[in-house]
């Protein structure tokens, strides 16, 4: 093992982020570090995001000045009462949406199962906007005549965009208790890549942020890294431990780890930097919903961690290939708009985190999935797809973040 200020990643076959190694700095808006604008924001849509169950919910949009809550229909009483609460931290502007988020995904439903890549038809991907506008049908250049004539009603409308298929994206020697953005790899295929540029440390993906269900630990990452079964190992070969639960439709899965790691629920941290060269780590002090123009950062085992990922779709539908080939299709994944090239195979499975703390603590926001890239005419743009915490929060009963309860064990 090396010494937890060198080294620790990976990606969904692998995706992680560059970064210099100087930490980002945000800027801050009070002698409070925490108060950060984002922060402020992020504060007051979680009073709402925190009661909504359906309804006429379509999306939260974070704005200059304030937080948007797009809605279709009345807003009930206990979203009101959610609003006012939230009123009192930012301010709030409730704007008429189309569609609900539940009718855009019941109409996603009906275009996926008609027209979608898993069904045998030629959109490879459904995208929802945040306001409730409608639904975005993504398909390959060549396939954009065919599926124009013969786009079924599905109730809503649907625009044809091209887009190339999802990527899938896969630091170096960690150590228990194993923390988030530690290089894994999957014992049964082995280590593919060089972490840290070392050809001695192989890795295929990266581990997510470290997660306890009741007393038992567990390292989230990406589904397609492997399956319930497989056992998972460091980029030295330690053994991390053996996959238990995978969610295959949300691209999730969960690795129990070997041995006692804590008598409590502590130790949750996130490896930081570039990887082999200036690791460190962060403590994770909690986890939160993710919202339309919220900046997010990254930590791979491929490219590090970073920052400036904006966030701006969901995605109910999108295809790829897990680790063994198999063609697979994931629901529910957040798009932010990133720098191009900016995560590569092995990052997958890698915390998506957002600062706070005046930058030296993260929240946890999700595990990266992969990353898709649209051709222009002189240019091109590249996003980063992941799935929310939340989503694991929901998908494994019982599921929290391991937080920092006091200084680095190491």
């Amino acid at each position: 093992m090396q010494s937890r200020t060198k080294i620790a990643g990976i990606l969904m076959a692998a995706l992680a982020m560059t970064s210099a190694a100087t930490p980002v700095r945000a800027a801050t808006t009070s002698n409070t570090p925490q108060d950060t604008p984002q922060s402020i924001l992020t504060a007051a849509a979680d009073q709402i995001r925190k009661v909504v169950d359906g309804g006429g919910y379509a999306g939260v949009e974070l704005g200059e000045e304030g937080v948007i809550l797009w809605w279709k229909g009345k807003v009930p009483g206990p979203i009101r009462a959610a609003i006012h609460r939230a009123e009192k931290i930012a301010p709030v502007e409730v704007r008429p949406a189309r569609y609900s988020e539940s009718e855009l995904s019941a109409a996603s439903d009906r275009l996926w199962a008609a027209s979608g890549a898993e069904k045998g038809g030629r959109v490879h991907a459904v995208q929802m906007p945040f306001d409730g506008s409608g639904l975005t049908a993504a398909v390959e250049e060549k396939d954009v005549a065919l599926v124009r004539q013969a786009l079924p009603d599905v109730g809503v409308p649907v625009r044809v965009v091209v887009q190339e298929p999802l990527q899938l994206t896969s630091r170096c020697d960690d150590d228990l208790p194993w923390y988030g953005g530690v290089a894994i790899a999957n014992a049964t295929f082995g280590g593919a890549a060089g972490c840290g540029g070392s050809p001695a440390l192989g890795y295929n993906c990266t581990g997510g942020f470290p997660v306890y269900i009741g007393s038992t630990r567990y390292l989230l990452t990406a589904g397609h890294c492997g399956a319930p079964g497989d056992v998972f190992t460091d980029g030295t070969g330690q053994v991390i431990g053996v996959a238990e639960q995978e969610n295959v439709a949300h691209d999730l899965l969960l690795i129990r780890v070997t041995g006692l790691v804590s008598t409590g629920k502590g130790n949750g941290r996130m490896w930081d930097g570039t990887p082999g060269v200036g690791d460190y780590t962060k403590p994770v002090v909690g986890w939160g919903f993710t919202y339309k123009n919220q900046s997010l950062c990254m930590s791979g085992a491929a490219t590090g961690a970073s920052c400036g990922r904006t966030v701006d779709y969901k995605y109910s539908e999108i295809c790829g290939k897990d680790i063994y080939g198999n063609q697979e299709c994931y629901s529910n994944l957040v798009s932010a708009k990133q720098r191009i090239d900016s995560s590569r195979h092995g990052d997958s499975g890698g915390p998506v985190f957002e600062l706070t703390g005046g930058d030296a603590q993260v929240r946890a926001m999700g595990t990266v999935t992969g990353s898709i890239t649209k051709d222009w005419i002189i240019t091109k743009d590249q996003w980063l797809l992941f799935q929310e915490f939340a989503t694991a929060v929901r998908d494994f009963p019982g599921l929290e973040p391991a937080l920092d309860l006091g200084p680095d064990p190491a």
